[in-house]
């Protein structure tokens, strides 16, 4: 290849990615249709490939577009950052931060860490994503996130990653206090029940779908898996599922009153770390955040 894709060829070629047609593309671009598509057109032959194909349905992706337009969208997102960070530097913007975490951080050290975080850099952007990690990881190597938070596991494929130990958690089984099985000590007392897990089977859930298969949990029902908190709540409250939580987020939204953890106590502890790219720099602002992350970690009564 004799020249390199000039930057607003790949703009042009995002942006019809994102509208689903060159005239979508053009219009929210603000160029004549001609225009987006010369450009793609050049582009095209730039790479000496065939990057879309138009048809009456709409325009669809080659093999060889689809492969280029996941590596595009990591350049476009780095010359982002580095642009950010520039900004960051001459101090005429306090950042982004972008992180992803479940519902355990939701529900314990973020509220309070986001309060300090904001009261220092005001000016600071800063977007959440709450999942597993297992379904965080493709955000962390598209560039959409700066890290995330989450338990890791035999398979998880984080060779490309960081990973930085933050704090042990230990879990409990939890079901509304009038349940018939609210006062089972073993999970062998369980084996009928029904049970409401994270749509992941990594990390640390991982050990957990071993540990109840040993003791006969899913052999009469399999497990619903969702990673809603509040579909969870409903159907622990409202139809008398059992699910397993970290012990700080046993009774979320002042529920005291209607939910209780389960005397069971063999369940493991979850190893929480965190994670990001290998080939992606850190922003100032993101280890700004980081090190805020790390205090509260530490500070929690996990």
């Amino acid at each position: 290849m004799k020249y390199l894709p000039k930057l607003q060829q790949l703009k042009v070629f995002q942006q019809v990615i994102r509208s689903g047609s060159i005239r979508g593309a053009a219009r929210a671009m603000n160029q004549s249709q001609p225009a987006v598509s010369r450009t793609l057109r050049e582009l095209e032959q730039i790479l000496d490939t065939q990057l879309i194909v138009r048809g009456t349905q709409g325009m669809t992706l080659t093999e060889t577009g689809r492969a280029f337009s996941q590596r595009m969208q990591f350049i476009l997102e780095e010359l982002q950052r580095a642009a950010d960070e520039i900004q960051q530097i001459n101090q005429f913007s306090q950042g982004s931060v972008a992180v992803g975490f479940s519902s355990l951080l939701a529900l314990t050290i973020f509220p309070a860490l986001a309060t300090e975080f904001t009261a220092q850099y005001p000016q600071a952007k800063l977007h959440i994503k709450e999942s597993q990690l297992s379904t965080l990881l493709p955000s962390l190597r598209e560039g959409r996130l700066d890290f995330a938070i989450g338990t890791l596991g035999v398979g998880l494929p984080i060779e490309d990653m960081v990973c930085e130990p933050l704090f042990s958690a230990p879990f409990c089984v939890v079901a509304r206090r009038q349940h018939p099985l609210a006062q089972a000590t073993s999970l062998s007392e369980l084996r009928e029940a029904s049970w409401l897990l994270p749509e992941t089977d990594m990390g640390y859930y991982q050990q957990l779908a071993a540990l109840l298969e040993e003791n006969g949990c899913h052999a009469v029902k399999s497990p619903i898996r969702t990673d809603s908190l509040i579909s969870g709540l409903m159907m622990m409250l409202n139809g008398d599922y059992l699910s397993v939580v970290g012990n700080a987020m046993a009774t979320p939204f002042f529920m005291e009153d209607k939910l209780c953890r389960l005397p069971v106590d063999s369940l493991p502890a979850a190893q929480y770390c965190l994670v990001y790219s290998q080939k992606t720099p850190l922003t100032l602002t993101a280890r700004r955040f980081l090190d805020l992350l790390r205090l509260h970690c530490q500070r929690y009564p996990w």
